[in-house]
């Protein structure tokens, strides 16, 4: 057997055992892989949305406010009364500083329940976090309907529109507040704020 045929043989036997290797490798992947079983079960799809919502509380009691805001959130998808868990969402992402999250949940919910004055001086009040002063002014407006007065919204308007320049406007909701609320959580800045607009007013 002449050289030539030897290096033939030789490399045929090389071939042949790695194509054997691939096809020991491919066999044993696929073994490692098993069939394939049903999909992971959401642990959330057996819970309630009552459940839900407790640990969504407990959560933002103990501080995780990322889970808090999930837990609520999945209540709600759930069907959870949206009167009752929205405004504990829109309160948890507040806490969170997480305010457009907040203002997502927010807005729609007062397209269906315009009459909320509470939700109306919250979505004003992070408006008026955000700068978006036209927006605040509209919602912290809608906080002031007859009967559904949120006096906190009172202050807010005030510190809006004296922002706008609107001093007047400005000076007579502040003179609302300080009326109804003398002792108010804003009574000291109100008297702060509506002395320097009488200030501005009889300068030169």
């Amino acid at each position: 057997m002449n050289s030539s045929n030897t290096r033939s043989e030789t490399y045929c036997i090389r071939r042949a055992t790695a194509l054997v290797c691939l096809i020991l490798l491919s066999a044993c992947t696929h073994g490692a892989r098993g069939p394939k079983g049903p999909p992971p079960v959401d642990p959330i799809a057996t819970v309630s949305p009552s459940q839900l919502r407790a640990q969504g509380l407990s959560f933002a009691r103990a501080g995780d406010l990322t889970r808090a805001q999930q837990y609520l959130a999945a209540a709600y998808s759930k069907g959870y009364d949206e009167t009752q868990v929205l405004p504990e969402i829109v309160k948890v992402c507040v806490a969170a500083s997480r305010l457009r999250a907040a203002l997502s949940y927010a807005e729609p919910y007062l397209d269906r329940h315009p009459g909320d004055a509470g939700m109306s001086y919250v979505v004003g009040s992070i408006h008026l976090a955000l700068g978006n002063l036209q927006q605040a002014s509209a919602h912290l407006n809608g906080a002031l309907e007859p009967g559904e007065l949120v006096i906190d919204a009172a202050y807010s308007l005030a510190l809006v529109e004296s922002r706008q320049g609107l001093s007047q406007e400005a000076r007579a909701h502040l003179q609302h507040y300080l009326q109804v609320a003398p002792q108010g959580a804003y009574a000291s800045r109100a008297l702060r704020l509506l002395a320097k607009l009488n200030r501005e007013e009889v300068q030169p």
